[in-house]
């Protein structure tokens, strides 16, 4: 293959790679778009979960106060059939006191049975609101998860056109120097391969001994800008000549030392 020739596929290439390196891009991001809404969903069940014990708890402490009130209720009610039997005023006395603590451990359950109801139907609304938000929430990450699997399958697919572009574009390119290039591409912001314009690197501006430019101008092998790795080409055109005093013989031995 001529250098033009791999000059041009190069070029070509470079626009295929740009492309290749956002769908590539795109694949890895699309998946953690949903994984924030994940984490709230996560962190909305685990609050429910805890709710839900919390709920099952005061069930059960109700429950155990409405069976003691009961018993208290059946004490009582013992205790006064006891006192119109009583025959002294010290029985009497005794079931009366009898009677007041029972009464007074009736209240004491009573007030901590109205206390968890309270409690327990503020968090029976707040479970009810939980349970349907989380299952809109689910409802929605399931309908997003859908969609970007289908933009994931359109992206792989364009992206699979890429690579069989690129296949065609540089089977005769050695790989080592197809590495190299892909990594120039990704880390220069798009650009790998330059012209040299006179005497200089257009990508990063170097100043090029006259040695290497006839190198480039000659077409003696693929070409590196020492400085910013990009590929280096030459076009000859009226406004690019270049002349030994472009170049002055000034720095040809700090160039290659440099390198």
């Amino acid at each position: 293959m001529k250098m033009t020739q791999t000059y041009e596929n190069l070029i070509e290439l470079q626009k295929l790679l740009t492309i290749r390196f956002k769908l590539e891009e795109k694949i890895e991001e699309l998946p953690k778009m949903l994984s924030s809404r994940r984490e709230v969903l996560n962190r909305l069940k685990k609050s429910y979960l805890l709710k839900h014990d919390q709920f099952k708890k005061l069930e059960q402490n109700i429950f155990s106060h409405q069976k003691l009130m009961g018993e208290l209720t059946l004490q009582q009610k013992n205790l006064n059939e006891k006192v119109k039997i009583v025959s002294t005023q010290k029985e009497y006395e005794h079931l009366d006191n009898e009677i007041a603590i029972a009464k007074r451990k009736e209240e004491e359950y009573r007030f901590h049975l109205l206390q968890d109801q309270r409690v327990i139907d503020d968090l029976r609304n707040a479970l009810e609101k939980d349970e349907i938000a989380i299952k809109q929430q689910e409802e929605e990450i399931q309908k997003e998860d859908d969609r970007i699997k289908l933009e994931l399958i359109s992206v792989e697919k364009e992206l699979e056109k890429i690579k069989k572009k690129e296949t065609e574009l540089t089977h005769e390119i050695d790989d080592n120097v197809r590495y190299k290039f892909e990594r120039i591409v990704k880390n220069k912001e798009g650009i790998g391969i330059v012209k040299v314009v006179k005497n200089y690197c257009s990508g990063c501006y170097l100043t090029i001994p006259l040695e290497f430019i006839n190198k480039i101008r000659e077409n003696i092998g693929i070409q590196f800008c020492p400085n910013c790795s990009r590929i280096l080409y030459y076009e000859e055109s009226e406004d690019n000549i270049f002349s030994i005093e472009d170049g002055i013989e000034d720095n040809d031995s700090e160039f290659f030392d440099e390198e």
